[in-house]
């Protein structure tokens, strides 16, 4: 529409798609500014010694930094694109399942405040 509005053009309007499309788009920014930062401010924390951290928590916490810092955003929400929990009562599974990364994911997840 030109600046006086009398010219008998019809004014700019956006289907009900487009604004929902442009919804969602500012949703998604909020998730990554609120991600980025949150991440950010883990990885401040991360392998320092602190009050009534093990030694084999810091250590985890410096592979974790490693890992996080060879990593982008879109990649650890790829790695964490489905979190599930099994609980495997034979000794046999439990010898399985348990590794490195399951407890660096879990780390993650509680610094970042996803599980407690």
């Amino acid at each position: 529409m030109k600046k006086g509005g009398l010219d008998g053009t019809r004014a700019a309007h956006m289907a009900s798609r487009q604004l929902a499309g442009k919804a969602i788009r500012a949703v998604c920014m909020g998730y990554h500014c609120f991600l980025t930062k949150r991440i950010k401010e883990m990885r401040a924390g991360l392998g320092m010694n602190g009050s009534g951290k093990t030694k084999a928590l810091v250590s985890l916490e410096k592979k974790q930094e490693k890992w996080l810092e060879q990593r982008s955003l879109s990649q650890i929400l790829d790695w964490f694109d489905c979190v599930e929990t099994t609980h495997v009562q034979t000794a046999k599974g439990n010898y399985c399942w348990s590794s490195e990364s399951v407890a660096r994911d879990w780390l993650f997840l509680e610094n970042l405040g996803v599980v407690s």
